[in-house]
């Protein structure tokens, strides 16, 4: 990779040290520029007329969506966030009381609370499979927690912290051979990490924009495999993609844009497919090797500072470090890094309620690197860590 070029395409790499993709990316420059010129025209043209004129520009957020994530244009609907993906693929499956879905520990807060209510509103089970301590996902075991009841398998592919990549392919093998659908929520993962529907073999996955893609805030997508979509119930309706055709019937469009809205932010789906643009033109794995380098760089580096332990687990690790520093609250050691213009956030037990509890935290410290982020920055974030007090 070219690091000097792709930090030039990074205008904030001026101003910040950034160890937040994990929660809103530094967009780049190509991702300004296509949003800003997409909101200027409608402006001096009217909304409706220039998204007329770009339709074969909007139309090619599917395909590289599509490209993203090696799937077809027809299986990805454009969404407000991962969350509200999630939400509905899980509510257009046609669960029964008494159906079960399997999920594991660190399961991501939102996605839990549906699940919950899945099980309040149609009588769903919920069966959480436990990890080992040191976080080895034991497939064999997993394959034991499975029978006729399961309905759904969903897994968060990597967890908001914890610093785990779950083994999602291997989980796609044993969801297929059972015929149950398999839902992986990819938000923290595509972007960077190598994400490929047909060797996960999963029937949904959700995406965001404003994390590892380093798009826009406010959209995601949503990936339903086709084979899948004749057994689907879309939770809402509209008319551009259902056929209203008389007074007791109508006829659904099966592709993914029947869980699409019809009203859209072209502006931001501008930038949203410029940033899966560059995500494509880098490659997911160059993207994938830079952020792993420095990611065992930054841990290594942080095991070094005295009272400081690092949380993460898991045979393959991302590019998300969890961390906290003894005597020093996760939010005050926030606030003081930036202070010096160095970003990361805090990780709360309501993101994770599972895994926090079985680990005895509160919250911890999130550090997370993308291919941007430079070893000299690491160092300016390990000497800020070290010398709070």
């Amino acid at each position: 990779m070219d690091i000097d070029k792709i930090r030039r395409d990074t205008p904030g790499s001026e101003f910040v040290r950034h160890f937040n993709s994990a929660g809103a990316s530094l967009p780049t420059q190509q991702v300004l520029d296509a949003t800003l010129r997409f909101l200027k025209q409608e402006a001096l043209t009217g909304g409706y007329r220039f998204a007329a004129q770009q339709e074969k520009e909007i139309n090619e957020f599917y395909t590289e969506a599509a490209k993203l994530i090696h799937a077809k244009p027809t299986e990805i609907a454009l969404t407000q966030s991962a969350s509200s993906s999630l939400s509905l693929a899980l509510y257009a499956i046609p669960f029964e009381r008494g159906d079960v879905i399997l999920t594991s520990e660190i399961e991501y807060g939102n996605n839990f609370l549906n699940y919950l209510n899945l099980k309040e509103r149609k009588g769903v089970e919920i069966r959480v499979f436990p990890m080992e301590k040191d976080g080895r996902f034991d497939l064999g075991k997993f394959e034991n927690y499975i029978d006729k009841k399961v309905k759904l398998v969903a897994i968060t592919h990597i967890p908001t912290n914890s610093g785990i990549v779950f083994p999602v392919a291997e989980i796609g093998e044993i969801a297929k051979k059972h015929n149950i659908l398999y839902l992986v929520d990819a938000c923290q993962s595509i972007g960077q990490f190598p994400f490929d529907v047909e060797d996960i073999g999963c029937d949904f996955c959700t995406a965001t924009s404003r994390k590892y893609l380093r798009g826009p805030r406010g959209l995601g997508f949503l990936y339903v495999r086709e084979s899948v979509m004749e057994s689907l119930s879309p939770v809402f309706l509209e008319m551009l993609f259902a056929d209203w055709q008389s007074e007791t019937g109508y006829q659904l469009n099966r592709s993914a844009k029947m869980f699409e809205t019809w009203e859209k932010p072209y502006s931001l789906m501008a930038g949203f497919t410029a940033a899966i643009r560059y995500a494509n033109d880098l490659g997911t794995v160059n993207i994938w090797e830079r952020v792993q380098h420095l990611a065992v760089y930054l841990r290594k580096r942080l095991e070094t500072v005295e009272g400081v332990t690092v949380h993460d687990i898991g045979t393959v690790k991302c590019g998300i470090v969890s961390f906290t520093k003894l005597g020093i609250s996760p939010e005050r050691l926030q606030q003081y890094l930036q202070s010096l213009e160095i970003n990361t956030s805090v990780s709360g037990r309501f993101s994770s309620v599972l895994d926090m509890d079985n680990r005895g935290l509160s919250a911890v410290n999130r550090a997370s690197v993308h291919y941007f982020n430079t070893e000299w920055e690491i160092e300016f974030l390990i000497n800020a860590v070290t010398h709070i007090d």
